[in-house]
């Protein structure tokens, strides 16, 4: 059963619902919108050319970051663009090779869905991760989400791998190259502590969005 929460509710027994998250998530997107704004700017200024579904990957602090240029000039367009924010709480016993292989699978299966603009992924202390996608409209996604690499992800990596997951879907107004940061509108929760698995889902009327006015210790 679908639960449908206001943009206040919290739900006894489900932390991913507590509100408090909107302002750390909210600032973490941003913060990997930071990154892949710097290297379309730079591209930009170097002209230095991008191949479409080019990965680049390296560490901060030790922690692995990644992130997937799928369509280089579609992320250098000014044009108002959507998003998919992703945060799971690991769990301590999942199988790592197995999740590696299923983002690897994703990853792969990109250039398949030319609406896919980028995607990014930070590991985070205590076993968190988040994931920013990229992407031009709502169909984008709903393409992308009924690949069979996307519903095994959904259906048995993720509650192998985490706790509970919330997502949340917005906009970025005047894309990457822009001056605007992350608007989430929709937040889609799953807890896979519970049997059986509960969901829920909040609007939130106007957006939530916090401006990331420096950086974020990881």
């Amino acid at each position: 059963m679908l639960v449908r929460l206001g943009p206040n509710d919290e739900v006894d027994g489900h932390p991913i619902t507590e509100v408090g998250h909107y302002e750390g998530d909210i600032a973490l997107l941003n913060y990997l919108l930071q990154d892949l704004r710097a290297l379309i700017r730079q591209a930009g200024r170097d002209d230095t050319a991008f191949e479409p579904q080019q990965v680049i990957s390296w560490e901060v602090h030790g922690l692995a970051r990644r992130t997937v240029i799928c369509d280089p000039a579609g992320l250098a367009d000014s044009s108002d663009v959507l998003m998919v924010g992703f945060f799971g709480d690991r769990r301590a016993d999942a199988d790592q090779p197995a999740i590696d292989t299923s983002e690897m699978d994703l990853i792969n299966e990109f250039a398949d869905y030319p609406g896919i603009l980028s995607y990014s992924s930070v590991e985070l202390v205590d076993g968190y991760w988040a994931n920013l996608v990229v992407h031009r409209e709502p169909d984008d996604r709903e393409a992308w989400r009924s690949s069979h690499v996307h519903q095994d992800a959904v259906e048995r990596i993720a509650p192998m791998a985490y706790h509970g997951v919330r997502i949340h879907n917005g906009c970025i107004i005047g894309g990457v190259v822009g001056q605007h940061t992350v608007v989430i509108e929709i937040t889609k929760y799953w807890d896979y502590d519970v049997s059986p698995t509960w969901h829920a889902i909040r609007v939130l009327p106007g957006g939530e969005s916090v401006e990331l006015t420096g950086p974020i210790d990881i």
